[in-house]
């Protein structure tokens, strides 16, 4: 199967706004970067090209493979230490610590699998430039008040919001976020200059549509249980009101058989990244 090319361009002119009158193109006139060539693809590595590579996730390693084997996107997830540095990592503590309470030079001991230190996002970003391609989904994840809540989530969007204009990855970074009023700060911090994802099944298409947000990436069960049970209507109800749907993580080979073939889905993770493309190909 073949897909349009304008499948990429499409992402790159999401509203990140509440206003779906402002859509910007996001252009930057003043960066130096390289243009930016989307592949011509759905298909997105979650947490990198890890899993089927036999990677550490959320790594460097992981990263530069989906970028070596052609993927539209890679997702990571970001975390912020107490001295604001941006980090991938997905969960809320390293060493049975809290993130927020450490400093980014306490995690000098800690080591990926593979040797790596945990990767800061400058150093992501980089490496994203570098490719004149991928595109960075980055997931604001939802913490515990024990862990800093909505405000540190909040926080971090902000942080590594200043980071990606000091380095002009505008073209090349998304946000995707899982609660309401996290979404609300990430979009602030966006200012209109990259899609934001919501992450939130229970909102319906009029939910969406009322609240200006024009993206959804939901967890792929909210429109495949098996084989036998599927709901492309749903799907189409969302692109009706003018929202863009993505899913994750589609790993079940049928799914991924199913998601391939809907036109309708605009993005597609996965932790086999590299099995998804042939099907995509076909």
């Amino acid at each position: 199967m073949k897909f349009s090319g304008i499948i990429a361009t499409l992402f790159l002119t999401f509203s990140c706004s509440k206003s779906k009158n402002n859509n910007p193109d996001n252009s930057n006139p003043g960066s130096t970067n390289p243009p930016v060539t989307t592949a011509d693809n759905r298909v997105v590595a979650h947490r990198g090209a890890y899993k089927e590579f036999s990677i550490p996730e959320n790594s460097i390693a992981s990263l530069e493979k989906a970028i070596e084997i052609n993927c539209y996107a890679s997702e990571c997830d970001l975390a912020m230490t107490k001295d604001k540095q941006v980090v991938i990592w997905h969960d809320e503590k390293i060493g049975g610590q809290y993130m927020k309470d450490l400093n980014y030079a306490d995690l000098a001991t800690s080591t990926l699998s593979n040797g790596e230190k945990i990767p800061t996002l400058s150093a992501y970003l980089d490496k994203v430039i570098a490719s004149k391609k991928i595109i960075l989904w980055m997931d604001v994840k939802s913490l515990s008040d024990a862990a800093g809540g909505n405000e540190w989530s909040s926080q971090t969007a902000e942080t590594a919001a200043a980071l990606i204009r000091s380095k002009k990855a505008e073209k090349q970074v998304t946000f995707i976020v899982g609660r309401k009023a996290v979404l609300d700060r990430s979009l602030l911090a966006a200012k209109g200059d990259w899609p934001c994802g919501y992450m939130n099944t229970e909102y319906t298409p009029a939910q969406f549509a009322s609240a200006g947000y024009t993206w959804a990436n939901f967890d792929y069960s909210k429109f495949y249980t098996n084989s036998s049970s599927q709901n492309a209507g749903l799907i189409a109800d969302y692109k009706a009101k003018q929202v863009k749907v993505t899913v994750y993580t589609v790993d079940d080979d049928d799914a991924m058989n199913w998601f391939a073939g809907n036109n309708n889905i605009d993005a597609i993770s996965t932790n086999y990244p590299f099995k998804l493309l042939q099907k995509v190909k076909k």
